[in-house]
């Protein structure tokens, strides 16, 4: 199964892991939607990852070929990214808030 972001013809680029069924469509496996995101004019752009159709409990999803406009693969820092996001293994960082290190009021 490889890593890639496909664009929808929704507009919407998902990245996601994929393979395609039998009839072609393609199945997702932990989709998530790349959005660009500005905090102001001149100022570099970021993209920010969010679960696609996140009210559903599946993990996998099947979007039509026909909803597909193109399928690419993912620059390297993107697909860190979404890997990082997607992984089921938790990883602590230093400057999270742990139950030992909750301030005292």
């Amino acid at each position: 199964m490889e890593t890639k972001i496909l664009r929808l013809t929704t507009g919407e680029d998902v990245i996601s892991k994929v393979e395609k069924d039998t009839m072609g469509n393609y199945v997702l496996h932990k989709p998530c939607v790349i959005i660009p995101t500005q905090k102001a004019p001149g100022q570099p752009v970021s993209l920010m990852m969010t679960p696609y159709m996140p009210y559903t409990s599946e993990e996998k999803i099947t979007i039509s070929q026909d909803k597909v406009v193109t399928s690419v693969k993912p620059k390297d820092e993107i697909l860190g990214s979404y890997s990082a996001n997607t992984s089921n293994i938790i990883t602590p960082k230093s400057d999270l808030i742990t139950e030992n290190l909750v301030p005292k009021v």
